[in-house]
Formats: C-alpha cells, sequence, structure tokens
C-alpha cells in the first residue's frame, strides 16, 4: 500500500500504539508517560515503536545475530534523545511561531492523491484500517516539519549566511566533478548472440565491424539484415535518445568514452551476446562555471552540511540545558546525551500517609502558635502606647 511506504519514508512508523502490536496482541497495551519534556512527554508506546522501526531498518541492512543486537543497544539511547530532541524543538518552533500546517497539509495532498482519496476523511479511513490515527499522525508530522524548520532557521541558514567567496571556491575547486555536466552520446547497435559455439560467434561479429567500417553498406541497412535483435527492425538500429556515458556499463564506457562521431566500435562481449556500436552524436561533458545560480545553491548546501552537524549538537545541548527534562529510570540509557532531572520520589504507604498528615498537623499548630504570639506582642504594645 503507497501509504505505508510514504510512511516509511517519512521516518513516522512511530504514530500508531496499535501498529506496534498488531501482531502480537488483540488487546490494546498499557501505555505509560516514560519521560517528560517541558510541557511535553513521551510515551512508551511511541519509544518502543521507534525501536521496532529501528531494528527493521538493521535487519535489512544485512545485521544478524550478535552483530545485530550490539549495534541496536549502542542505538538505543539515540532513540529516546531523538525523541526528546523532536520534542524540543517542536516546542522551541512555537517560541519563534513557525507555522508548519501548509507542509503538513501539502503532505496530506500526496497521501490522498497516491491513495485516491478525495477527502480527509477517506484518507483518515485508509489509515485506520492500515493501524493508524490521522490525529497522530498529523501530530508527528506537525513535530518533523517542526524540527526541520527550527534547524534551518536557527543553525543551517546561520551557517549559510556567514560563507565567504572563499570558502565556495575553494569547495568548488575540489569537488568540480559534482559540477561538471556529463558527455552524452546517441548509439546504434547491432547484437550477435553467444550461439553454441562463442568463437563463431566472435569471428562472426569481427566480420561485421569489418563490413560496417567498410563504408559500402550504411550500419542501419547492414543491421537489419545481420543483426539478432529486433531492434534493428524496429528503430533502425538505433537505441533511442542520448545516453550519458557516466551511466553506461564499464565495458561500453570504455570502448566509447575518447570516441569520435561515426567510430564503430569492436564487438564487446556482455553477458548475451557481441554488440557492436556506432557512435551517431556525441555532446562533450561541461563544467558549469562558479557564478551559475544552482552551483551557487549547491555550493551552499555541500558547505552547510559539512559545518551544521556540530552546530546542530550544540544547539541541541543549550536547549536541553534550558529545558526541565524528566526521563523514567528504566530508560536511562548509558551514553544517552539527554540527563534527567533528578526528582525524588517516595512510593505511596499508609505509614507514609500517617507520617505526613502527622508533620501537617504539628507545622499547622506551630503556625497556630506563632500567630498568637504575634497577636498578644501586638497587643501589649498597644496598652503601653495608651498609658497616661
Amino acid at each position: 500500500m503507497k501509504l505505508i511506504a510514504r510512511f516509511l519514508l517519512l521516518g513516522i512508523l512511530t504514530a500508531s500504539v496499535a501498529s506496534a502490536y498488531a501482531q502480537s496482541s488483540d488487546a490494546p497495551p498499557i501505555d505509560e508517560v516514560i519521560a517528560r519534556v517541558n510541557t511535553g512527554v513521551i510515551m512508551r508506546s511511541t519509544f518502543e515503536a521507534a525501536q521496532k522501526e529501528q531494528l527493521e531498518q538493521l535487519k535489512n541492512s544485512g545485521l544478524k545475530g550478535a552483530e545485530l543486537e550490539k549495534k541496536f543497544n549502542e542505538l538505543k539511547p539515540r532513540i529516546l534523545d531523538e525523541l526528546i530532541h523532536t520534542q524540543l524543538l517542536a516546542q522551541r518552533a512555537k517560541d519563534l511561531s513557525i507555522n508548519v500546517e501548509p507542509q503538513v497539509n501539502q503532505q496530506f495532498l500526496r497521501m490522498m492523491k497516491e491513495n485516491n482519496c478525495e477527502s480527509k476523511e477517506c484518507l483518515a479511513q485508509k489509515m485506520r484500517e492500515a493501524g493508524y490515527d490521522i490525529e497522530e499522525v498529523t501530530k508527528l508530522l506537525t513535530e518533523n516539519f517542526s524540527r526541520e524548520a527550527v534547524l534551518w532557521n536557527e543553525v543551517q541558514m546561520r551557517i549559510y549566511r556567514g560563507l565567504t567567496e572563499k570558502e565556495k571556491r575553494d569547495a568548488y575547486e575540489k569537488n568540480k566533478e559534482y559540477f561538471t555536466v556529463p558527455g552524452e552520446v546517441t548509439l546504434s547497435r547491432i547484437f550477435i548472440a553467444l550461439g553454441k559455439d562463442p568463437n563463431q560467434s566472435l569471428l562472426r561479429a569481427k566480420e561485421i565491424v569489418t563490413q560496417a567500417r567498410g563504408g559500402a553498406v550504411e550500419f542501419a541497412a547492414l543491421g537489419e539484415k545481420v543483426s539478432e535483435d529486433e531492434l534493428c527492425k524496429k528503430q533502425k538500429c538505433s537505441l533511442g535518445p542520448a545516453l550519458k556515458l557516466s551511466e553506461l556499463v564499464p565495458e561500453i564506457k570504455a570502448a566509447l568514452e575518447n570516441a569520435a562521431v561515426g567510430t564503430i566500435s569492436d564487438p564487446i562481449k556482455l553477458e548475451n551476446g557481441y554488440h557492436i556500436y556506432r557512435i551517431d552524436e556525441r555532446k562533450e561533458s561541461k563544467l558549469m562555471p562558479f557564478e551559475d545560480e544552482s552551483v551557487q545553491q549547491r555550493l551552499g548546501g555541500y558547505l552547510v552540511s559539512q559545518q551544521a552537524e556540530q552546530q546542530i549538537e550544540t544547539y541541541l545541548a543549550k536547549l536541553r540545558e534550558d529545558a526541565f527534562i524528566e526521563v523514567d529510570p528504566r530508560f536511562q540509557f548509558e551514553g544517552s546525551k539527554v540527563k534527567s532531572a533528578q526528582i525524588k520520589r517516595v512510593a505511596y504507604s499508609e505509614e507514609n500517609e500517617k507520617t505526613r498528615k502527622k508533620r501537617d498537623k504539628e507545622e499547622k499548630k506551630k503556625a497556630e502558635e506563632a500567630k498568637k504570639a504575634e497577636e498578644a506582642k501586638k497587643t501589649a504594645a498597644t496598652k503601653d502606647t495608651a498609658k497616661p
């Protein structure tokens, strides 16, 4: 279902409590708050769903057994850290009056289009069928877009505006290959299958090359007679639109990269047979100038990405320092960047309740005695003042 693919792309599979447990139990899980971030909270279900998503990603990368467990345990502290950071950044977005509602609405419009829905109610129904709650998805979309907006406004934009001409030029000179438009070639091809005797196939291919280079027969006409595929009959041996040299398989690229227009290659052996190519047209690679607007934008993005990581970490550390963050002791992992406020909690018991009431009674009695003493003192002072 396209909807699920979109959720995975956005990294918001943590949206639904039910989805994390749908395969294991029909009963809803017992949920609880595991962290408080200023006025916000992080639920255990959200954390466990994020853990599940991280575990699936590691499995998909090929990790197994002890290696999988080791890597997962290394990442576990970061999972809760990132959930806390997202909360902090979403709260900061409110402080900065950042409105991401247009981005959220645009995302829902894309989802509606992909799932053939003309209304948000239709999308909500499809989400429910897939085990998602649209309100929770809205909340997480808002948090994700808010996170991006805050980091851009508070960190990345400042880096971008502070970039110097020298920094950009140095990056340009060191990375010219990334600003070079690759060369292109338009090709025609004759194909000879390997057959039962590959050596005979090679001899035949070489003979065809000799004929093609001789010029007595035009390449396309020759191909129509001898090529062992349907291409020459349907398209006069043409492979169609121009192809980027950088995207050709290595064997073909090596043979054609420096060849001129009109060149006919030697037979190139690939998996299914011998291929003979003629270069019909070619366009040389071209370095885009430093002043080009798209080059400037890409240079800016590259340099920001180079410098942003450390500055984002510094910014997040400041947000953590200024915030009230309390994490359930069971979820305080070694290696976590987030430090929990240490609040002493005393478990309820009848004895504790009796002690509290006795203390309150004694404090109340002391307060009343102090009040009476103060009143008596004022009365005595009034009498002394009234004496003749």
